[in-house]
């Protein structure tokens, strides 16, 4: 019901009281009981509105929405950026294709493009191919493609294919600013190529989701953009057109629906980074550990620490009990709240090896910033 319509039907309304003889309204609006400046039956329709609009509680607001200008920005914001997304088809054998899934192109240099997408679409492959499409039929490239580094820890990988060909870049978001209840529109591959650049539209259900029963090490974006086999290793966009994370899978139990998952952009823009440069990811250390979920020192928010040693914690000159509360990499203009152990996990993994950070604790209610120290790499990673 529109908010005009609302209105009208409230003015029908009153319109009864009037007719009835109630004079509540009359007592409302001649508080010292002295005769009112006119009659109410004379009313006009606006006078009444703006009447009507004086009782609603102050929280109200009259908000009016263009839905028109809302899809046009959505139309020019897909087509500005599908042309990012690109097919994967990968083969096990000489023959024998493994699967398909989807890309995102995220830089250009000179003639070579480069990819993130999704280690268990271009896992045990043995050749690759990069499908795309012009005018709704589809092209594909087969020369020219290189793996540059894939890890399974966190489900991402990085290939690059030449063209000469225009395609678009995506550009990526900052993840740390998403909010839960953001529009969020996902492009990619469904179920092979017959689909392709398929665009589906959500909300961010849920940040810093870590899946359980998953072995991959990432803060999972949970969002409701309908997803299925292909969509792996696709974008999911804001309604800006930026990239604010990689598709990667949905939970299937016959029991729920609509329940799917993106690695976040700041994670894929710190894993490629990685991949680019060395062709695996390697891990920072802070050297703490501490209950997912359980608040172990009866804190209301922070993460509750154990000390490892070897770490940047204790170099940093952390005890065990406490509480991490905010974390900082130099050159940042502030801390990010880390408000519990998900929040923790998240930043740690977006850091760099060798990166200084500083964190910001509770120790007898009392808060303290720590001293920049280096990150060091993960014991397993040595």
């Amino acid at each position: 019901m529109t908010m005009k319509k609302a209105i009208l039907i409230t003015i029908t309304l009153l319109s009864v009281v009037l007719i009835s003889g109630c004079d509540w309204l009359e007592e409302f609006v001649n508080e010292d009981n002295q005769s009112p400046s006119h009659d109410l039956n004379t009313y006009t329709e606006q006078e009444l509105i703006d009447l009507i609009e004086t009782l609603l509680p102050e929280a109200y607001q009259r908000v009016e929405y263009d839905l028109d200008s809302f899809q046009d920005a959505l139309i020019e914001m897909v087509d500005a950026n599908k042309d990012s997304v690109i097919g994967i088809r990968s083969f096990e054998g000489v023959f024998a294709a493994g699967g398909t899934g989807s890309g995102v192109i995220y830089k250009k240099d000179a003639g070579t493009y480069y990819v993130v997408t999704n280690h268990h679409v271009i896992e045990n492959h043995q050749r690759l191919e990069v499908v795309y499409e012009r005018n709704g039929m589809l092209f594909t490239i087969d020369q020219n493609i290189e793996v540059l580094g894939s890890d399974a820890t966190t489900d991402l990988a990085v290939i690059t294919f030449e063209s000469s060909r225009n395609f678009n870049v995506a550009t990526f978001a900052d993840s740390y600013q998403l909010d839960v209840g953001q529009f969020v529109f996902a492009i990619g591959n469904p179920l092979g190529f017959d689909y392709y650049g398929t665009l589906t539209m959500g909300v961010v259900s849920g940040l810093s989701r870590y899946v359980t029963g998953s072995e991959l090490e990432v803060p999972f974006i949970q969002h409701d953009a309908s997803l299925n086999p292909g969509n792996s290793g696709g974008a999911l966009f804001d309604i800006n057109g930026h990239l604010i994370g990689i598709n990667n899978m949905k939970i299937t139990d016959r029991l729920a629906a609509n329940i799917g998952f993106a690695i976040p952009s700041n994670t894929v823009m710190r894993i490629i980074e990685d991949l680019e440069e060395n062709g695996v990811v390697r891990r920072p250390f802070l050297g703490v550990s501490a209950l997912a979920q359980v608040s172990d020192c009866g804190q209301d928010f922070g993460v509750c620490i154990t000390v490892q040693p070897g770490g940047a914690a204790e170099e940093a000159n952390l005890n065990t009990g406490d509480i991490i509360i905010g974390y900082k990499v130099e050159g940042w203009d502030d801390y990010i709240d880390v408000l519990n152990f998900n929040d923790l996990r998240e930043v740690i993994l977006n850091s760099q090896v060798g990166e200084n950070v500083s964190l910001r604790y509770l120790r007898d209610e009392t808060s303290y910033d720590s001293p920049f120290v280096p990150l060091r790499l993960h014991p397993d990673d040595q």
